[in-house]
This record gives C-alpha cells, structure tokens and sequence, in this order.
C-alpha cells in the first residue's frame, strides 16, 4: 500500500513538472515572438510615418495587421485611446506590456505624439538593431545545432553503420577464420 502511495505521489510530480516545464517553454516562446517581431512593427511604423500618417494611424495599422504576438498590446492601447485616454499615455502604458526591447520604441512614439518630435532616424535605427540582434540570435542557435544534433546521430546511425556494415564483415570474417 504504501508502495502504490509513493507511486501515486511520484507520478502526481511528473505531471506537476511537466505541465510547469510546458508553461515555462510557452511563455519564453511567447517572449521570443514579441522580441522578434519588433523588426516588423517598426517598418509598419516607418511606412505610415513615412506616407504621413499619424502615430495614432501607426498604432492602429499595427494593431490590425502587424505581427500577432503584439497586436492584442497595440489594440488596447487603441482601444484605451478610443475611449478617452490620451494617446501618449495609453502607449506608456502599453510599454509595461511590451518586452523591454520596446521601450525605446514606445518612448519616441510617446515623445513623437506629445511634442511632435521627428521620428524617422530613431526609428531607423530601432529596427537595425532590432534585425541585428534577431541575426545574432540565429546565428547562436545554427552554431548550437550540431551539438544538439551528436546524441541523435550517435544514438540512431553509429548503431546502423554497425549492423548493416561492420557486423557483416565481422560474422565473415569469423566464418573464414573457424574454416
């Protein structure tokens, strides 16, 4: 009896882990999608800036069309422009949302509406390193890769190469030998 509670309490501590496991890996997946999104909302941003738009028109073609993991940020923020708030501050207060990499992009947004700053070479620049980082991040996981690939390869083809190659010249061998 005990035996089946020590069971019963050690599996209910897999299923807890692996559930815990599985909400760590889709928060840091949802993460990696807002941080690697920030290229696109930024060239949205410059294309509608660029064609005269307004920050307020930016906001809602992001929130409308740009990349998923931040559109439901951008449309509350719309939204809370739409009912009333300022614009300046319902982007403030979108930034808490956001990953951190969005700050400096949420804070000339913010400066752009208040004081009607000019926008185009920060913005510019944003998304250079922006894509500068997400090519670093890339190229981290490529030269990871044949690390995470040495266990399947050894553990699945050495085992193959063994037995269709190795072991029939050896059992030839063999019988050669004992003739």
């Amino acid at each position: 009896m005990t035996s089946f509670v020590a069971l019963v309490t050690a599996l209910a501590g897999v299923v807890f882990l692996a559930r815990w496991w599985r909400h760590r890996r889709h928060l840091a997946s949802v993460e990696a999608g807002v941080r690697n999104s920030l290229p696109a909302v930024v060239e949205l941003i410059v294309v509608v800036l660029g064609a005269g738009g307004s920050v307020h028109d930016a906001v809602r073609l992001v929130a409308e069309r740009g990349p998923l993991p931040v559109r439901a940020s951008f449309a509350a923020a719309l939204a809370r422009s739409d009912a009333g708030v300022p614009l300046a501050s319902s982007l403030a207060a979108m930034s808490d949302d956001l990953d951190g990499t969005y700050r400096a992009l949420v804070a000339s947004l913010v400066s752009t509406e208040r004081d009607g700053a000019p926008i185009s070479s920060l913005i510019l620049r944003l998304g250079d390193e922006a894509r500068v980082a997400r090519r670093r991040a890339v190229e981290r996981r490529s030269k990871a890769l044949p690390v995470q690939l040495l266990l399947p390869l050894v553990c699945c083809s050495l085992p193959a190469v063994l037995i269709g190659g190795v072991l029939p010249l050896v059992v030839v061998a063999i019988g050669r030998i004992t003739l």
